[in-house]
């Protein structure tokens, strides 16, 4: 894998839903882990936290901050679960409002949020004495200044029905030409990552599409609309098309899938196609304009999500590849290829940096060179 903090730390993400999804689609709710009680000269302190909806995501954060607040009795987190596709717009929007009240004040982003961040100027840097387990983590998947610290790194792979698929599919190609797969394709709405990159990728020199120029892209697309069933906005929408068979296969997280086939025995599969996954990196990210207290509690418990055993019960329960060397693999993905360093070095690895640089270019290209020609 490229060094990530020359792409995301580059930035002065996005990658649609995400798209895990991988993020990870749904609507936004609020609960609450909190104790009664003083300390710190009786100050209460309270902050928000941000984590997906869904697929077991919030398993480990509640668990470890249920831990830390009871501990801790002043202080109080507020969970806020939803999509990084949801909420990262509603943070920019919070941070033009007033810059002294983020809308969340840390949690988990995607490579697409992260990299937007680092371009808004919306993250804090961590603090290394407080945040130790950071040397836990390769220096690969560190950003620049500290401005948020790779924890995992998901993988978007062709997720397909394997009772309804004669031929599983072997390439990002299968996406766009291949025949067996004409009006059965699903698309995340947005999450261009997972379709415009690996054209770009694969198809770049020949149409004259960059990720800095990407209309070229996106035309190309526009032209490969027969192969496209619908557009989705939910992991449950896509997880449902996919085992009615009105849809065959989607580009999507290989670890979202696997959660699904192993879990609830969905009739799916992962095919890694052969060019690689595309890398998808997670990150844990403290917001600017939170209180310097906020900002210490965000970094202590930060610091206790990122011990190897938090990690590691946090694989287990998502299957998301970590990227700390002091984590241990659950049993149950030792042989899953998404989990091996090999597999993720080859992979495809969009210019996450352009990709933030051009958002709302490529939000309009999408619309208009796509969107409308899908019925």
């Amino acid at each position: 894998m490229k060094r990530f903090s020359k792409t995301l730390s580059s930035v002065s993400v996005i990658l649609a839903a995400s798209m895990l999804l991988l993020t990870a689609c749904g609507s936004s709710v609020s609960t609450s882990q909190a104790t009664n009680g003083n300390s710190d000269g009786g100050q209460k302190i309270k902050l928000s936290m941000f984590i997906w909806a869904g697929a077991n995501q919030d398993v480990v954060p509640k668990e470890v901050v249920a831990d830390y607040v009871k501990k801790h009795p002043n202080v109080q987190v507020d969970f806020v679960e939803s999509s990084n596709s949801v909420m990262y717009p509603k943070m920019v929007a919070g941070q033009k409002a007033d810059p002294n009240n983020p809308v969340v004040n840390f949690g988990y982003f995607n490579a697409d949020a992260s990299a937007k961040g680092l371009n808004d100027d919306m993250w804090e840097p961590l603090n290394p004495s407080i945040v130790t387990h950071m040397q836990d983590i390769p220096e690969q998947y560190h950003t620049k200044d500290n401005r948020g610290i790779v924890w995992g790194v998901t993988n978007f792979a062709l997720v397909y029905n394997k009772d309804l698929v004669k031929t599983p599919p072997t390439s990002w190609n299968d996406l766009w030409e291949n025949p067996q797969f004409k009006d059965k394709v699903a698309l995340w709405d947005y999450m261009f990552y997972s379709y415009i990159a690996p054209v770009i990728e694969l198809k770049g020199k020949e149409l004259g599409a960059t990720y800095d120029k990407p209309e070229a892209a996106f035309d190309f697309w526009g032209k490969h609309t027969d192969q496209v069933r619908t557009l989705v906005n939910s992991n449950d929408q896509l997880k449902n098309l996919l085992i009615s068979g009105e849809a065959l296969v989607a580009p999507f997280s290989s670890q979202t899938a696997q959660t699904w086939i192993n879990d609830e025995g969905a009739p799916l599969a992962v095919a890694i196609p052969k060019e690689g996954f595309v890398s998808f990196p997670y990150s844990l990210q403290v917001v600017k304009g939170s209180t310097p207290e906020q900002t210490r509690v965000a970094n202590e418990i930060i610091n206790e999500l990122l011990k190897p055993e938090n990690l590691t019960k946090y694989a287990e329960a998502t299957g998301t590849p970590v990227t700390s060397t002091a984590a241990q693999v659950p049993d149950k993905y030792k042989n899953d290829p998404s989990f091996s360093v090999a597999e993720q070095k080859k992979g495809l690895n969009p210019d996450w940096s352009a990709m933030a640089r051009g958002a709302s270019e490529w939000k309009d290209l999408w619309d208009r060179l796509v969107k409308t020609k899908l019925q």
